[in-house]
């Protein structure tokens, strides 16, 4: 997929998603058999809002991206821990984020199918990710060089 495929795709997903935000609590109720979102519907649907607007600055492309491998870079690896700062959420927008004790913050759907498949599961793959949300917990180091000798190096030594 080319840069601008991915592109065409990243507006049409979120054109439809906005188009339907105003069904998302219900949806999403559903999905996560959680009442909350539809009981408090108007805080939902400004909390998916916030959300939508947070997707349409870079995350939606950068997972269809990462999903037809287009900008992944394999000539580094990304080490460290999640440290529950709620950064890589949106910078704390995400509709599914729950605070849970001082300053820490856990997924509202974290063992559900759906986040396995999300954004969210393939965070971070680039050092673009960690840097866009300032991440604590994770750092990108470049494999170690492995020096191979060649078979001429090997008979003279």
């Amino acid at each position: 997929m080319n840069e601008t495929q991915v592109k065409y795709l990243t507006q049409f997903i979120l054109l439809i998603v906005s188009r339907l935000i105003w069904v998302m609590p219900l949806v999403m109720g559903i999905i996560f058999l959680k009442s909350k979102f539809v009981i408090n519907y108007k805080d939902s649907l400004k909390k998916l809002r916030t959300h939508h607007s947070a997707l349409s600055k870079g995350p939606v492309k950068r997972y269809i991206e990462s999903l037809y491998k287009t900008r992944l870079n394999q000539s580094n690896q990304i080490t460290g821990s999640c440290t529950q700062c709620g950064n890589c959420c949106l910078n704390q927008q995400c509709f599914f984020l729950e605070p849970i004790e001082d300053g820490k913050f856990q997924c509202g759907v974290y063992n559900s199918l759906f986040r396995k498949f999300s954004n969210c599961g393939a965070f971070p793959i680039s050092n673009e990710d960690i840097q866009r949300y300032e991440c604590p917990g994770y750092v990108l180091q470049a494999y170690p060089m492995i020096k191979i000798k060649s078979l001429k190096q090997r008979e003279i030594s």
